[in-house]
């Protein structure tokens, strides 16, 4: 059961309410100050609608807890959780900035900015998969853009623990936003896993560059048949200036089934950043496979929804940038071509048929990072976690790189270094 809405200049517990900020399916959240610490918060209380669910309850607690877990930049820091007289909260880190929802409306994100505002929401969910969570609900407006540009994932209240065995939702049940869900949150019968994330993130990043969500319907039930069977979109019907790299990877991580999409966040991340260089994506396209059509009215619907530019959700290209987006873009232009972290290796790492030294390894790193600069560390570690033999490992590294005189420089050191071992 949960109490109305708290007022402006009230206690509640160890708080004082300074001001709304809004409200969702799970309840509203305020900007307060916390007594004792001496510290703004954001609280988040529940809904008096589902205050009485034990279902939406335990949801509750479970937010709360699989947050608190979790302590990262780029993930919304939960301080504590309880009960005031009969009225559930969550007390978290309170983020000044704006939504990325609000930002994307006023018009589209500039491509690098938005590589960049997405590599950092993909090493937040990396951390938070890692820990067996998945948010299963990422869209535009649950990622928070602070003033100096950094991203805050926010709303775990539907986190759900990847090896908790009591489902929070019933069969054919969905959870998620239908703008930004996966084909298998849609279903809700197949499994959801972190590759669902990837996917929701994926149309968001459609959305930031293109200013359009990647299906659009009449309905919330058009919208999500779409996203099960609708061809794949491709960015650049919307706006042709995208870059090739882009689009491969919005298309991977949108792809329909989850073994066609990227494993993982780490994976996502390293062609983010490829993206982002302009280099290529090696076999990018023949990853991304398109389900079978649909009837010819709503394949006809899918593909013609390019051509209206008079959509209200139009991307406003002509417009002058809005001065909130102006501002992100230049705290973000510092972090554009930082390298994805430097995995750890151990300083020997033996396999079938070879054992590969730490002057080997830095040797490898350091030759094809005259070719493919600091991306060379991470393609590296993969090689080597991939492969079972130093020949195979060097292989894949020689196909990494772009030009042919490079892989020619980089082959003709290695070759050189065998010979002086």
């Amino acid at each position: 059961m949960s109490q109305g809405r708290l007022a402006v200049g009230s206690s509640f517990g160890d708080y004082e309410i300074l001001a709304e900020l809004g409200g969702g399916n799970m309840g509203r959240v305020y900007q307060a100050r916390d007594k004792t610490l001496q510290r703004i918060v954001a609280i988040k209380t529940m809904s008096s609608a589902i205050g009485d669910d034990p279902v939406f309850l335990e949801r509750f607690v479970k937010e709360a807890r699989a947050a608190a877990r979790l302590n990262h930049p780029n993930i919304v820091q939960i301080y504590a959780f309880g009960t005031v007289g009969d009225t559930n909260f969550i007390a978290m880190e309170f983020v000044d900035g704006q939504s990325l929802g609000e930002l994307v409306r006023r018009e589209p994100f500039a491509e690098k900015s938005a590589i960049v505002i997405v590599r950092q929401a993909s090493q937040a969910l990396g951390v938070a998969h890692a820990e067996g969570l998945i948010h299963r609900d990422i869209k535009p407006d649950n990622i928070m853009l602070t003033h100096k540009g950094v991203v805050k994932i926010v709303d775990l209240g539907i986190a759900k623990h990847i090896s908790d065995s009591k489902t929070l939702t019933q069969a054919g049940q969905t959870v998620g936003t239908p703008a930004y869900a996966s084909p298998e949150q849609v279903e809700g019968e197949r499994p959801v896993d972190a590759r669902s994330d990837i996917y929701s993130l994926g149309a968001t990043l459609f959305h930031l560059v293109t200013g359009k969500m990647p299906y659009d319907g009449a309905t919330s039930t058009s919208v999500m048949i779409k996203h099960m069977m609708a061809p794949i979109p491709d960015p650049r019907d919307i706006d042709p200036k995208l870059s090739t790299g882009l689009a491969h990877v919005i298309m991977k991580m949108m792809a329909k089934r989850p073994d066609d999409r990227y494993p993982d966040a780490a994976g996502l991340e390293r062609d983010l950043y490829r993206a982002h260089l302009g280099l290529d994506i090696e076999h990018m396209g023949a990853t991304v496979k398109q389900s079978p059509a649909l009837t010819a009215d709503l394949s006809k619907e899918a593909s013609g929804r390019s051509a209206n530019p008079g959509s209200s959700e139009a991307s406003g290209s002509g417009r002058e940038r809005s001065a909130a987006v102006d501002r992100s873009a230049k705290h973000l232009a510092p972090a554009e071509l930082t390298p994805p972290p430097a995995m750890s290796t151990p300083a020997r790492n033996a396999g079938p048929g070879f054992e590969i030294t730490a002057k080997e390894l830095q040797f490898l790193e350091t030759e094809l990072a005259r070719e493919v600069g600091p991306l060379a560390r991470v393609l590296v570690k993969a090689a080597m976690k991939r492969s079972g033999r130093l020949e195979d490992a060097i292989a894949k590294l020689e196909a990494e790189i772009p030009t042919e005189s490079g892989r020619r420089a980089f082959m003709s050191a290695v070759r050189r270094f065998s010979r002086d071992r």
